[in-house]
């Protein structure tokens, strides 16, 4: 049995899986891939990315990629519970949308998950990554500091044997691996079975409404079984997907299908060709979290290590986002500048979040297309600014501060600045352009200085140089650094003119000081970040 040796070996060309290779190739590391099917998704899936997922997209250089590969249209999209496609709208989540233009330099996009696979393939293959279809993960072992895995080419049926690092599981909810871990799971499980059916069809109905790239209509009319089903765009205009779910064994036909969707639509005459039809397999859950994202050299990540309902959109995002705060934490450990513990502290910190993500997207469920299971246990629905750029990391790769940590999120619009909480979106200056703060992360680590925090510089570069890792220095504020027109950059920062702010390359903040420029000081700091 041939055998190759890898860095990293990722099992899973879905939205997790590229991204994490994409980003470790962005930090210099080679990711094998290797994707059980033929290639990748030919399904929309989910769509939309919110600000922080683009941010983490322009680091690799393909936030532009993305705009550019979103449907045609002047406004960003419909989003309605409605009693039919062509009915009457009972609430516009669009409209109630908060501007996150305050809290973030870069817009959403409105990508399809198809469109968005190829674009993370084709970048993580620029990258260095190598992609291998028709490949499946059979086994694996850990053997001292590798994973042995066994992997099948189900073209040929030949079998052959990669050693690596490091194995990250995103294999997806239907995958295998994080149960051969051993790892067990929590989560909202249903009173019984269920089989989801996401069919495409063709229909000339008139969705154009305000102009918007794509359109998601939650349906409710008691019409339908069980009173509701989802109607959504594609990326080709006149195509459409359908989305309802049944129990085992009541699946409908062909024909009933079509009915269901004329009344879905609000056309009982509607002409319509239905192109393709694709059945969930049966599952009792309904979230699904790992009870660990880590275990040993196999790390989970996407669906593998959270499943949640579509509804609200961040399961793709989650995932991209896992591969981006994971990415960097590989890459530092397999250069041998961090310790076990900066891998370890992955969990500690998205394994929280995502939690509160799987119930967010629950409460959106009950609210949008099943009020029939509202109960004291649905949690109630967060702010959205607050859930995706308040986040507080209650542990992980920082340096923690003095206080009260009980709080999962804060307000983002007035924000700490504390360790552990995402790196605020402030606008500077640079040569009279300006400049986000957001846009100096991606690729190391950054000291924000103050204005009157000059010497920042030189203890910066003695303290990179001790402890081995790239790092760059800006002074905001200054005549001979950034420039700070706004004058937010100190408070949002929680710093004076002398102190300093430390990020990590995922934009999260590390540590900060109010007193003058110290590198043992700033080297402690980093050590202890990188466990």
């Amino acid at each position: 049995m041939p055998a190759e040796s890898v860095p990293v070996l990722v099992a899973g060309a879905g939205l997790a899986g590229l991204s994490t290779a994409m980003f470790l190739g962005l930090h210099g590391v080679p990711a094998l891939v290797v994707e059980r099917h033929e290639g990748l998704s030919i399904q929309p899936k989910a769509r939309g990315q919110m600000p922080g997922t683009m941010e983490a997209l322009a680091t690799a250089e393909v936030a532009g990629r993305f705009a550019a590969a979103a449907p045609p249209g002047k406004n960003l999209g419909i989003i309605v519970i409605a009693e039919s496609v062509t009915g009457t709208v009972m609430h516009d989540f669009v409209e109630a949308a908060p501007d996150f233009s305050r809290l973030s330099p870069i817009p959403m996009a409105a990508t399809s998950q198809e469109r968005a696979e190829r674009i993370l393939a084709d970048r993580a293959a620029e990258l260095g990554a190598e992609i291998r279809f028709s490949t499946a993960l059979e086994s694996f072992r850990e053997d001292g500091d590798e994973v042995v895995a066994s992997l099948l080419d189900t073209a040929t049926g030949r079998r052959h044997t990669v050693t690596s690092r490091y194995l990250v599981a995103a294999d997806g909810h239907k995958g295998t691996i994080r149960d051969a871990a051993g790892i067990t799971v929590h989560g909202r499980t249903s009173s019984r079975p269920s089989r989801s059916v996401f069919l495409q069809f063709e229909a000339d109905l008139d969705v154009s409404r305000r102009d918007a790239s794509f359109a998601l209509f939650y349906v409710r009319n008691a019409a339908l079984p069980g009173g509701s089903a989802t109607v959504v765009t594609t990326d080709d205009p006149g195509r459409y997907i359908f989305n309802s779910v049944f129990a085992p064994g009541e699946e409908p036909g062909r024909d009933q299908l079509a009915d269901m969707i004329r009344t879905a639509c609000g056309v009982p005459d509607l002409d319509l060709r239905i192109v393709d039809t694709a059945w969930s397999s049966s599952d009792r859950y309904v979230t699904r979290v790992a009870d660990t994202f880590q275990s040993g050299r196999v790390i989970l990540a996407g669906d593998a290590a959270h499943l949640m309902p579509p509804s609200g959109g961040q399961g793709g995002n989650s995932a991209v986002m896992d591969g981006y705060h994971l990415a960097w934490r590989i890459a530092y450990t397999l250069s041998g500048v961090a310790g076990p513990g900066l891998i370890a502290s992955y969990d500690a910190e998205r394994r929280p979040y995502a939690d509160v993500l799987a119930e967010q997207q629950y409460a959106n469920m009950v609210q949008r297309h099943a009020p029939h299971l509202h109960d004291d246990s649905v949690a109630e629905i967060m702010d959205p600014a607050v859930g995706l750029f308040g986040y507080v990391c209650p542990s992980g790769a920082f340096v923690a501060e003095p206080g009260d940590r009980d709080a999962l999120f804060e307000d983002p619009a007035s924000p700490s600045g504390r360790a552990g909480t995402r790196a605020p979106h402030v606008w500077l200056s640079r040569d009279g352009a300006p400049v986000s703060t957001r846009d100096l992360f991606g690729t190391a680590f950054t000291l924000l200085a103050g204005a009157e925090g000059g010497s920042w510089e030189k203890a910066a570069a003695e303290a990179a140089r001790a402890v081995g890792v790239p790092l760059e220095t800006h002074v905001v504020g200054s005549a001979a650094g950034l420039g700070d027109p706004e004058g937010r950059f100190p408070a949002a920062y929680g710093i004076d003119a002398a102190g300093a702010a430390l990020v990590r390359p995922d934009g999260i903040i590390a540590w900060r000081s109010s007193g003058h420029a110290d590198s043992r000081e700033l080297e402690n700091a980093l050590r202890t970040i990188l466990g």
